[in-house]
């Protein structure tokens, strides 16, 4: 599929957006649908949830159409607190898994059902100014995340794209779409290590601040945030400690093959407390993560590898450092607008054997309606055949 032309973006959003003012169906996802009236593949690359380069510039600008065509759209919403009202892009989504394991505990059902909702909301509040946030109301109410944007900060002097604000709770790996590229449940055991007490995750979201821009509109996109980290588990937080830095670059950028190379750093500190009877437990443990990872575009295929080594140095209370490595490659096929096939693997080896983890998945998705899919796959444990199970999910967007 072919890439966005930073340069020509704002040209064809302006002529997409005029077109889609014209009477017809929505064909999008709810979230952003109603207010911009694009059809979906306008922002996404064929399907839900993978973003193409006008959907990143889009999220990246602050939920606002470039070049003048954002103007378009609020003069047909109007101005005020009404026009804001009507053009609230508020959505609901569902999600229904089957679970079929290998290993089916005594007593248990051979087959486990999970349902998950969302609502999220989101969207330009004034010009430059944006929030985003989704709730789980059930099966447990939680707030996933939330956050304000401020959006192109000194364009006149740094050019437009070049510094955005972002302040709330927030995913750290936004923009390198964790939660983004994937059509199905997967193992995530790459990216999801908890070592010891310490609960830190790499994909959990973080309570803080963060800069982050793409100068220019170019090939160059930098990230840098301090964050709370997430302590969580009754365990009181250690705030404002934490550093993330993250910084990219795209090789052939605007071609059908585009090579995005990435690199990242985290430097945290966690000093946990919890009270027992008439004590205190207290512990600090100081950890970095430091890795990479590349995208390769090539059409209907699209490539994800990454890979980090982290060390936490007393993450047990026992005095005792951890040392693990992690890696994950994804190969996603698009082999039409209705079918979808991934394979994921994913690696960790640590000091601590408990933490290995060597699994895979493959699943193939059917994308039933611009907003509805179902999937079907397999999750495979190499280290524990009988935690392998089969997966069936239906998640959409209204």
């Amino acid at each position: 599929m072919r890439r966005v032309s930073s340069r020509s973006a704002g040209a064809i959003a302006v002529s997409v957006v005029i077109a889609c003012l014209k009477p017809q169906a929505a064909l999008a996802i709810p979230a952003f649908a109603r207010r911009t009236e694009m059809a979906c593949t306008a922002c996404h690359q064929g399907h839900f949830p993978q973003l193409n380069a006008l959907g990143r510039l889009y999220r990246e600008n602050g939920y606002q159409l470039p070049d003048g065509a954002e103007a378009v759209l609020r003069a047909k919403a109007g101005t005020g607190v009404e026009g804001f009202l009507a053009s609230v892009p508020l959505s609901a989504r569902g999600q229904v898994y089957g679970l079929v394991p290998i290993d089916v505990e005594e007593g248990a059902a051979p087959a486990a059902v999970s349902v998950l909702s969302y609502v999220m909301g989101g969207g330009s509040i004034v010009k430059d100014v944006s929030y985003f946030f989704s709730w789980t109301p059930f099966p447990q109410p939680m707030l996933h995340h939330a956050r304000v944007g401020v959006h192109n900060l000194l364009a006149d002097a740094l050019g437009g794209g070049s510094l955005n604000v972002r302040a709330g709770s927030f995913f750290l790996l936004d923009f390198q779409r964790p939660g983004h590229r994937h059509l199905f449940a997967a193992p995530a055991a790459a990216t999801s290590v908890k070592v010891g007490r310490n609960t830190f995750d790499l994909e959990d979201a973080n309570l803080g601040i963060e800069a982050y821009g793409r100068p220019l509109w170019g090939p160059f996109h930098y990230e840098l945030a301090v964050v709370a980290g997430d302590m969580g588990g009754g365990l009181e937080r250690d705030n404002w400690k934490d550093v993330f830095a993250r910084a990219s670059y795209t090789l052939f950028q605007n071609t059908d093959h585009e090579l995005g190379i990435g690199a990242f750093g985290y430097l945290g500190r966690a000093e946990l407390k919890t009270t027992m009877d008439d004590f205190i437990i207290a512990q600090r443990d100081d950890f970095w993560v430091l890795g990479g990872d590349a995208e390769l575009d090539l059409g209907p295929v699209n490539l994800f590898a990454t890979a980090y080594a982290s060390r936490h140095a007393d993450p047990d209370l026992d005095g005792v450092p951890v040392l693990f490595g992690a890696a994950r490659g994804e190969a996603l096929w698009t082999v039409t607008s209705s079918w979808v096939g991934a394979l994921r693997y994913e690696l960790v080896a640590a000091d601590d054997v408990a933490l290995n983890a060597n699994q895979a998945s493959v699943h193939v998705s059917y994308v039933v309606a611009p907003n509805a899919l179902v999937s079907v796959g397999w999750r495979h444990d190499f280290q524990d055949f009988p935690k392998s199970s089969a997966l069936a999910v239906f998640d959409g967007a209204f």
